[in-house]
């Protein structure tokens, strides 16, 4: 199902599999939101508001979950799931939570969970999560300009859980590798 209220808008949803749910609903203006299902029992939801922002959402296998919600400008998040693992993704982009850049990658027979919650603008976020092990990750911003890497490998469990608060002079440049 496609939503849309204004112009310049660009949707696309492509669904190869059973029992698959797929909405779009954007407002405001020059939005490109795309999802691509091609397996069983997924459901994929880009719900939001704003203007010049890229959203898309790729699940190949069955079983995949991914939603973002985000009332920003000039971001794009891509999320991409594959596998055989229950894979999940979040993301909540605040209202004027603008220029933030979200790259999601989940792979691997193990489940994965990657909640991302932007409240400040100009952040990059690249988080993988491969292999057979359950990795979950759980990210807040609270503050402008983050730079952040974070990778989750290989057959065993990894959690982690982290809050970006900085008050002064930080260094927002962060990379995880478990």
């Amino acid at each position: 199902s496609v939503w849309s209220n204004h112009d310049s808008q660009v949707w696309s949803i492509d669904i190869d599999g059973d029992d698959n749910y797929a909405v779009i609903d954007m407002d405001q203006d020059d939005n490109s939101s795309t999802i691509i299902q091609d397996g069983n029992d997924n459901d994929a939801w880009i719900l939001g508001t704003g203007n010049d922002n890229v959203y898309k959402i790729e699940q190949t296998g069955n079983q995949m979950y991914a939603k973002l919600i985000t009332f920003a400008d000039d971001s794009d998040i891509w999320v991409t799931q594959e596998g055989s693992g229950n894979h999940n993704t979040y993301v909540y982009n605040a209202n004027g939570a603008d220029n933030n850049s979200t790259r999601i990658i989940q792979k691997g027979s193990g489940n994965k969970d990657a909640d991302v919650f932007w409240y400040a603008d100009d952040g990059d976020l690249n988080l993988t999560q491969q292999g057979n092990g359950s990795h979950t990750s759980n990210i807040k911003f609270y503050t402008n300009d983050y730079n952040v890497n974070v990778i989750q490998k290989g057959s065993t469990n990894q959690s982690y859980s982290v809050t970006f608060n900085c008050s002064s002079n930080c260094n927002k440049t962060i990379s995880i590798t478990q």
